[in-house]
């Protein structure tokens, strides 16, 4: 009777990505994980976590100066109607898009 191997037969939850390396890049990315005590893999997934989160704040914060700030409260006391620049704006904002990038948009 044949056996089967319980880890060949599971599924991973996880994806992988695929890439190259310039063997110099490598050879710094492999240096730095040895420093840090992680295998290479745990290395590059960590690093690249956090890189990713550190570009997903920027883009989703915005850092406004005290008189950008005063400005945009002035702004929202104004009893002004929208331009129809603004409308379109807001359209486009409410359909997830931006120059033709598709952003999902939480309700």
């Amino acid at each position: 009777m044949a056996t089967v191997d319980p880890k060949k037969t599971q599924t991973s939850e996880k994806d992988r990505m695929h890439f190259r390396l310039d063997p110099k890049i490598k050879a710094r990315v492999a240096r730095a994980a040895a420093i840090t005590g992680q295998g290479l893999t745990d290395f590059a997934v960590s690093t690249l976590s956090e890189k990713a989160d550190q570009i997903l704040a920027r883009h989703d914060t915005i850092l406004l100066t005290s008189d950008e700030y005063n400005f945009f409260l002035k702004a929202l006391d104004d009893d002004r109607k929208p331009s129809k620049r603004s409308r379109d704006a807001a359209k486009r904002y409410r359909r997830g898009r931006r120059k033709g990038v598709r952003y999902h948009v939480d309700n």
